[in-house]
């Protein structure tokens, strides 16, 4: 995100009166209920370009610019107009005159794409309004195109018109960013300012920190559990990196290294229920499927993804030589329990609340009632109405990081329609991928990285789901399952260079080099590549909805399959790995997955007896030679 602007009181003032109100009407929404879909869509859209047009300068090399403010408030009276004028006019639009646009519609239309486009910009750089204009390019320009790029063509008015009113600006993401995300991102900024932000880190602290690398299993289990439940990937590395990171330098972590581990840690948030991530509500949207089932499903693989990030970060460390923290440093586990226990019941009246059949936004409502009822227990975390104002501010303000994107990713996903592309790509994937499924998947492993490059999380799943979804059910994979293989391949662009925003954050805070600090994290966050198989060729993964001892059979196997694969990439199994014994490891780590009975017998011959002959060899102080 881009660096925000330094405001006058006045300016200030208004921000957080705006920011105030945007927080408290969609927390009572949240809780009783929308008051229209154009009032509800509208105002979101019509709150986030005021904010980013008020906290963030047209150019970073002149924010305070004389210029550039007449621009700003040329670009307020455009936002104001003609999202005012959609709201006015929505509902006569859908009775009377769909299809039949009048100049006015146009108009606007063109305006608010203008706003959209520069909004993004703003707040996120100049990627994703640029492969916007490519796709309204692609669309417009149609008959002229060579290749697969190539249609009938799409009048610019009938193009505006969809982009303004039927499924573009006005669409599905900003429904969904408004109904889903706003009032978690309330729910998050409350459960960090009643303290239960404090107790989850000092739980994790409490538990890990005096362990072998135990800094970097801090930021594993305190990003998952603050991750959880609050669904970001960048907040969370600010949240949990500016406590972990420095502890991870100070037992002699690299800055690279430290930042690499948090971002690793903080991106799995988004795939971790209860609160998933921005894009996980889109893909319940998507997919005509309740949140409930989609964080259902989840949850067992993002813990096993967990799991497997300990271990890299366990193994990584015990083979490095790096200490734990000294039990003196670290809060007793006693203590911190006895402090703030009543935390640990906000996962639980959330999964509670969602499993009760209420709708995602009420569990936000719900979930931040009740931390606010933890928080008067204690009188050091009681919210006073200072509090509460600054707390209402900062999830306003938070929303920006994905709201900015909302208008630009609708045109993006219009364009994709009226196109045809998205069914065409769809096609071409088939063609290369030559009907073979594992080739496929692979194929959209490869492009989703390709994409994450340089957008989020959501932007990059919003055009997985139209560009290569469609591939795999067509190949015969359930919709939920071919969404979901999207999704998680889309997280790893948190990490992966060029455009890592998660390593960028990280990197910030360790003072490391932030491309260095990408290619640090992509290895130890590869299990986002490799668990998405398991949803194709082992859907037992999910858990929900098959048969409970063929799901622990399954998820038995991957455990002590992600063991071995840890320690044969990492070189580290109760001492250092000589090369021919990471290769056993590296073999062994598949048959484990392979759901055959002999081939599942045989592995866990192997590993048994490995790990006894390393165990006693490490025990005997033998160093391995030829280790590597």
């Amino acid at each position: 995100m881009a660096k925000k602007r330094e405001l006058n009181t006045v300016f200030k003032t208004i921000v957080t009166i705006i920011a105030i109100g945007f927080s408290a009407f969609y927390f009572y929404t949240a809780g009783f209920g929308i008051l229209s879909s154009e009032t509800h869509r509208g105002i979101y859209l019509l709150v986030t370009f005021l904010l980013s047009i008020l906290l963030y300068p047209a150019s970073k090399k002149h924010p305070q610019s004389k210029v550039l403010y007449v621009v700003d408030a040329l670009l307020v009276v455009m936002a104001v107009s003609t999202v005012l004028y959609w709201m006015l006019q929505y509902k006569e639009y859908a009775a009377y005159r769909a299809g039949w646009t009048n100049q006015w519609d146009l108009i606007f239309g063109l305006i608010i794409m203008v706003v959209s486009l520069e909004v993004t910009r703003r707040v996120m750089g100049n990627i994703l309004p640029l492969i916007a204009l490519v796709m309204i390019g692609l669309t417009y320009f149609g008959p002229y195109l060579p290749g697969i790029f190539k249609h009938g063509g799409i009048r610019l008015s009938s193009m505006v018109e969809y982009y303004y009113y039927t499924d573009g600006i006005f669409g599905t993401i900003v429904n969904t960013f408004a109904t889903y995300i706003v009032p978690f991102l309330i729910f998050g900024a409350f459960l960090n300012n009643s303290g239960g932000g404090d107790f989850f880190m000092d739980l994790s602290t409490s538990l890990t920190g005096h362990i072998a690398g135990g800094p970097a299993l801090i930021a594993v289990v305190s990003s998952a559990i603050f991750g959880s439940i609050s669904g970001s990937g960048v907040a969370n590395v600010v949240a949990t990196g500016t406590f972990t990171i420095p502890m991870m330098k100070k037992v002699g972590y690299k800055p690279e290294c430290a930042g690499a581990v948090e971002a690793a840690a903080s991106s799995g948030g988004q795939l971790l229920p209860p609160v998933m991530g921005a894009a996980a509500f889109v893909l319940a949207t998507l997919t005509q499927q309740p949140y409930s089932t989609v964080a259902l499903i989840s949850f067992t693989p993002a813990i096993l993804y967990y799991i497997a990030l300990g271990f890299m970060v366990y193994f990584q460390a015990k083979r490095s030589g790096l200490k734990g923290l000294n039990r003196e440093e670290l809060p007793k586990f006693s203590e911190v329990m006895k402090k703030g226990w009543y935390y640990l019941f906000t996962i639980v009246v959330v999964v509670v609340v969602i499993s009760l059949g209420y709708s995602a936004p009420a569990t936000a409502f719900w979930g931040s009632v009740f931390v606010v009822i933890c928080s008067m227990l204690r009188k050091d975390t009681r919210f006073n109405f200072k509090k509460l104002i600054a707390t209402l501010k900062e999830a306003g303000t938070s929303a920006l990081s994905v709201g900015a994107t909302a208008g630009t990713l609708g045109i993006i996903m219009a364009s994709l329609t009226l196109s045809g592309l998205g069914v065409k790509f769809s096609s071409l994937i088939l063609s290369v991928g030559q009907g073979n499924l594992f080739l496929t998947i692979v194929l959209v492993a490869f492009i989703a990285t390709i994409i994450g490059m340089g957008l989020p999380t959501t932007a990059s799943y919003i055009i997985m789901s139209i560009l290569a979804a469609p591939s795999l059910i067509q190949l015969g994979i359930q919709p939920l399952a071919a969404h979901m293989v999207c999704l998680w391949f889309s997280v790893i662009s948190n990490i992966t260079p060029p455009v890592c925003v998660a390593a960028f954050a990280g990197a910030s805070i360790a003072g490391g080099h932030p491309m260095k600090t990408g290619l640090n994290a992509v290895p130890l966050g590869l299990f986002m590549y490799i668990l998405p198989f398991f949803f194709i060729y082992e859907p037992a993964i999910f858990v929900y909805g098959q048969e409970l001892a063929v799901s622990v059979k399954i998820v038995a196997s991957l455990l002590v399959s992600i063991c071995c694969f840890a320690a044969a990439f990492q070189g580290w199994l109760f001492r250092n790995l000589r090369v021919w014994e990471r290769a056993v490891f590296f073999i062994t780590a598949p048959l484990l997955v392979d759901a055959g009975f002999y081939s599942d017998i045989i592995g866990y011959i192997i590993v048994v007896v490995m790990m006894v002959y390393l165990f006693r060899t490490a025990k005997q102080g033998k160093p391995p030679m030829l280790a590597a």
